[in-house]
């Protein structure tokens, strides 16, 4: 069986080295590639529905094999494997840092785009809240999450992309806080959750790379109050998780939307969402504007948008974040705040 080999196709999709977890059940058929005069070969490895013992998985490791394949047509089946065995990703002692957030990455990008789809499954939401209990798991347990889980976060804003993003960074921005594992959990999750209210705008406003009507963006500020409707009847979402799907569009000076807020008034959860979507969304590629260095994001929130947000906070993100963004580099001569203190 091991050695059986296929016709060389396009069939194929590569997936890391590290991606199979020993004494797991295989949902898709494991090949290794072997390319022989310039003619790439697949050899079946190991058949779906087989169990994939610590002995197969040595046997892998003495092969050398710098890249697994599947065929693509089984992608879906590896991406639901990778989530149901997320934890023993996260808990491997073998599996790199990186490798772990690309294995979290992944399956929130396929976890993010099914609740997009059906914002009213139960059932999704469910594994929105243990995809974050895995990413809390992980940012408590690895001293390297950080800068991992940076490179892994997507350069291009989509909908599901941005909310990941910005659940990812939240995360690591609450450890930060101190924030205690409930919070985080909740913060994680409502950040992954806050945008779910925009499948009632039609996507053609969402995508427009001109600039919105009064009447277009009177639509996109429905999304806020739309995505707490949703959400607040279900049982398993948290009160914490529904002030960042209401409030991350309200102003420190109340000029925000869907309620006016100000001040007091906002929960600091709203606060980082407020903070974290405008950040995002600037140092990440739009169809109507290319990413800004994190520098410039944070120079232009800073002296441009003060009263959007709340100032002490705003400190602390730009402390938090430093130079360890690796969508852009900080220069040597970018100068934000010039203390820790948050003393103005």
């Amino acid at each position: 069986m091991e050695n059986t080999t296929t016709s060389t196709t396009n069939e194929y999709t590569a997936i890391t080295k590290n991606a199979i977890v020993s004494n797991t059940k295989l949902a898709f058929d494991l090949f290794l590639r072997n390319d022989v005069g310039g003619k790439a070969r697949y050899i079946l490895f190991c058949r779906a529905d087989d169990h994939f013992s610590a002995k197969r998985q040595e046997e892998l490791l003495s092969k050398n094999a710098e890249k697994l394949y599947i065929f693509k047509k089984d992608t879906d089946k590896y991406l639901l494997y990778q989530e149901e065995n997320l934890k023993s990703i996260i808990d491997d002692k073998d599996k790199t840092s990186l490798e772990k957030s690309g294995a979290l990455y992944q399956v929130a990008e396929n976890i993010t785009e099914a609740l997009l789809a059906n914002p009213k499954s139960g059932t999704h939401i469910e594994r929105a809240s243990t995809w974050v209990n895995n990413t809390v798991s992980h940012i408590v347990k690895n001293e390297n999450t950080f800068s991992s889980l940076f490179e892994v976060t997507s350069h291009d804003y989509r909908t599901y992309s941005h909310s990941i993003n910005m659940s990812v960074i939240g995360l690591l921005f609450g450890k930060y806080l101190s924030l205690n594992p409930h919070e985080l959990d909740c913060l994680g999750t409502g950040l992954l959750l806050h945008d779910i209210g925009k499948v009632v705008v039609s996507p053609e406003i969402i995508n427009k790379t001109s600039r919105l009507t009064k009447e277009e963006f009177d639509e996109i500020k429905k999304h806020p109050k739309a995505g707490l409707d949703i959400l607040e009847l279900k049982k398993n979402v948290d009160s914490l998780c529904l002030k960042i799907v209401a409030q991350h569009h309200e102003n420190r000076d109340g000029t925000g939307y869907p309620y006016g807020l100000g001040g007091p008034d906002i929960h600091l959860f709203g606060s980082i969402a407020r903070i974290l979507d405008v950040y995002d969304a600037m140092t990440t590629n739009r169809p109507y504007a290319p990413a800004k260095r994190p520098f410039a994001a944070l120079a232009e929130m800073k002296a441009e948008m003060l009263d959007c947000f709340d100032g002490e906070l705003l400190k602390e993100f730009i402390w938090f974040l430093g130079a360890k963004d690796p969508r852009n580099k900080f220069r040597a001569s970018d100068t934000l705040i010039t203390s820790p203190s948050l003393s103005k």
